[in-house]
Parts: C-alpha cells; structure tokens; sequence
C-alpha cells in the first residue's frame, strides 16, 4: 500500500487521489496542489482519453444552461430511433436507459431549465478568470477570443433562437442583428447554400481541448504530482480515518479522493452505497480542410453540430449517441453528422476527413452536474456528469471543488450537491467494482 506525505494537515502522511485524469480530473489536482496538497491522478487509460481530447473547446459561459430543454428533450425522444436523429438511442441501450430517459423528459420544463442556466451561470461566472489564473500559474494554454456565427436556413427560425437567447441569458450586448445569405458570405468565404439567415454572438473564445490537456499534465508533473497512466480503479473503500483506493497499480491510502472519471462515475461509486445517474452519451467529431479559412465557431442550430478553427483546418463536432456498448465507434453517425453539416459549407470534400473521434460524455438527467462530497461519506468527492460542459467549467469546477474539500462554504456548489440526485440510497454491497474496458477515442 502506498502513502505519500502532504503538507496538507487535514490529511498528514495521505495524498488526495484523483480517479480520472481527464480535464475535470487534472484541473482539480492542479487546484489542489496548489492549495497544499500532495496530489496522486490514476487514469485508466492516457490522460485525457474519455470526452476531453476530441470536443469542439468552446468557451461561452454565458450562454450555458442544461440539455434539457423546454421541447427539445420531448421532439428528440419522437425521433431518437431514428439513425439520422441528432439524439439517438439504440434499440439495446433503451432496454436500459428508459428511466434515465424519461428523468430527461420531465426536467424539461421551463422552470427546471430556468433554474439550471442561474445554477450553471453562477458555476461558470469566472470562466474566463479561471483559464487566465491557471495560464499566469503555469499551464501553457491559450483561450482564442472568437465571435460566434449562429447559421439557420431561414430568417423565421434564426429570429426564433435569437429571441431564445435575448429571453434567458445575459448576452444583449453582444447579440448582432439579423443577416441574410450574402450578408453572412461576406463574414465567411466557406459557407454553403443552407446558410440563409443568422447573427453573430461577439464575446466568446475556444481553446484546443487536447493541447489544454497535456499542457495540465505536464504542468502537474512539473510541479510534483504523480500521475499513473493505465491504472484501473477497481474499488473505492471509505473508513473513519482515510480512503482505501484499490487499482492495478497500487493500493493507495488516501485522506480524500475525488471521482471524476467522467461516464465511468457511476461504476466507480456503485460500491459506496450511491445509484449515481450518470451515463454515457457519445459525441463525434472530425476535422475538414475548406478551400476558404475559417475564422468564427459556426453553429449550425438546425443540424446540432458546432465547427470551429482549430490548426490549419475546422473540426467538426456534433450528435449524440446512447449505445448499449459505449466503446464502440459508429461510422453510421459520423456520416449523419457529414450529412447534417456539408449543406452549410462549400469548398470541403468530405471524403478526406481526418482525425475521426469519439468520446463518451458524461450525461445527467437534469442537465447538471455532480460536485460536491459523496453522501454518506465525508472524504470522498464528486467531480462528474458535466455533460457536454466540461471544458467550458473544469477551471471553475475545480477552484470552488478545492475551497469544499478545504472546509469553506461554497453556495455556488448548492444546485449540484450529488444528494440531490439519490431519492433513495442503495444499500453497501461488499463486491469488488468490475472495471469496463472502454476505449475511448478511435
């Protein structure tokens, strides 16, 4: 068993292990070394791997709020067995999912969706404070300021989302007025017919999701923290004084551990008596070389799929995918997300994509994350299901999660406590968690 000295006292002689090592996990052991702690990050596959490498980097916090909607969640689960559907779930993961499902459906409401945009607004608040302290800190990144270019095919549905926008977040300021196809072309060369009618949202920045990632690796071990790399967790086991952590490794005794292993959360914590209501909802991305450059994020509303400058080409990222087998890679929607996304463009041979992804998001019925301590056991923390946020609200995430886990009141941490999410807790079962092998980016 392995210990390791700390200068925290809380926890003397015991590191704090970190379960995931993508960015939830690596932001929050950057937070916390620099707080004090002697900080151990056990990742079961490369640093990264999950839902943190291939994601299109948006940063945008004032326009966050859950994917449960008001009739979005309701018109997508009409749809969902369709294979060109932007939400699809396989016939095989409903047999499963149907009470994760309609949880979904039910938090649709208008004023559940209200509420989640002041809860996540409130979380993301000092987004762009955060990313600009950890660069001053030492993390290598950038954060490019980039407008945004909402693209409809008509001028009826463009109104329609601007409206949306105007209505529930803090963006009048930065909304443009309404532009029609030539208006938009003289914006950017390489938009297509379908792009009749849109605005531009200014104020916004992108970062490259997988260079902001080995930059918080290198930075950590620069700094001490020891990473492992393809360590399995295989149990979590809480007593009175510390944490046991089990994993192919070591065995770890631990004063805290947090759990942000993303999609793998609710295996992880299956043992500490938690039903933890996260699932997998896999993304895909890839990336384009259009004849023209691009120099906005695109969002194309209609087709649910974002694009952003990224290198020398655009990536391309967008569906969502419910599978029974959450590691498998499903061309079939990379050519549904082809299909939704080529009318927007022109100048692009979408034979010759490149760099084809999948990461498997951490999905919540309510749109929100977990953060905050485990139920039941005041050692272990939560730091999961942001679901296609993570991102965007892993520096803020992990700065209010240090200042929990130091004793301090975090009000901002209240709409995301994980007791929210367990009506009833399941009883302890003395088994060894079964590690599932997922690769995660193809």
């Amino acid at each position: 068993m392995t210990t390791v000295n700390t200068k925290n006292g809380a926890t003397a002689s015991r590191p704090t292990v970190l379960v995931g090592g993508g960015v939830l996990g690596l932001c929050v052991a950057w937070e916390l070394a620099r707080c004090g702690h002697r900080v151990v990050v056990l990742e079961r596959d490369r640093v990264g791997s999950g839902a943190s490498r291939g994601n299109a980097g948006e940063i945008c916090s004032p326009i966050v709020g859950p994917l449960p909607a008001p009739g979005i969640v309701s018109t997508a689960l009409k749809n969902m067995y369709r294979k060109d559907s932007a939400l699809y779930v396989h016939p095989m993961a409903a047999l499963t999912m149907g009470t994760f499902l309609l949880q979904m459906a039910r938090n649709a409401t208008a004023e559940r969706f209200r509420a989640g945009v002041r809860a996540l607004a409130q979380l993301g608040a000092d987004t762009y404070d955060r990313f600009a302290a950890m660069s001053d800190s030492g993390v290598d990144i950038e954060v490019t300021r980039r407008e945004y270019l909402y693209l409809f095919p008509s001028r009826d549905r463009a109104e329609r989302k601007r409206a949306f926008l105007r209505e529930h977040y803090p963006v009048r300021d930065d909304l443009g007025e309404l532009l029609d196809g030539p208006e938009l072309l003289t914006l950017e060369r390489c938009l297509g017919e379908r792009a009749r009618a849109g605005f531009v949202l200014s104020g916004q920045a992108q970062v490259d999701p997988s260079t902001f990632v080995d930059a918080l690796a290198d930075a950590l071990r620069a700094n001490g923290v020891v990473i492992h790399e393809g360590a399995r967790v295989t149990r979590i086991e809480p007593s009175s004084h510390e944490v046991r952590v089990e994993s192919s490794v070591d065995t770890f005794a631990a004063g805290h551990v947090v759990v942000a292993a993303g999609a793998g959360s609710a295996v992880l914590t299956a043992n500490l008596g938690l039903d933890l209501p996260v699932r997998a909802g896999k993304g895909y991305s890839f990336s384009i070389a259009p004849a023209q450059p691009l120099t906005r994020v695109l969002k194309l509303e209609e087709a649910h799929v974002g694009a952003v400058p990224l290198g020398d080409g655009v990536r391309i990222a967008g569906t969502m995918e419910f599978d029974a087998r959450e590691d498998s890679f499903n061309p079939n929607r990379i050519r549904e997300v082809v299909n939704a996304a080529a009318p927007y463009f022109t100048g692009v041979d979408w034979t010759r994509r490149t760099a084809q992804w999948m990461g498997a998001r951490p999905m919540t019925p309510d749109g929100l994350p977990f953060i905050g301590a485990a139920p039941g056991h005041s050692r272990v923390y939560l730091a999961t299901g942001h679901n296609m946020l993570g991102v965007m609200m892993a520096p803020s995430t992990a700065h209010l999660l240090a200042r929990l886990i130091g004793g301090h009141e975090v009000p901002a941490l209240r709409p995301f406590d994980p007791a929210r999410a367990l009506g009833r807790r399941a009883r302890p079962v003395n088994r060894t968690v079964p590690g599932t092998s997922r690769r995660r980016d193809e």
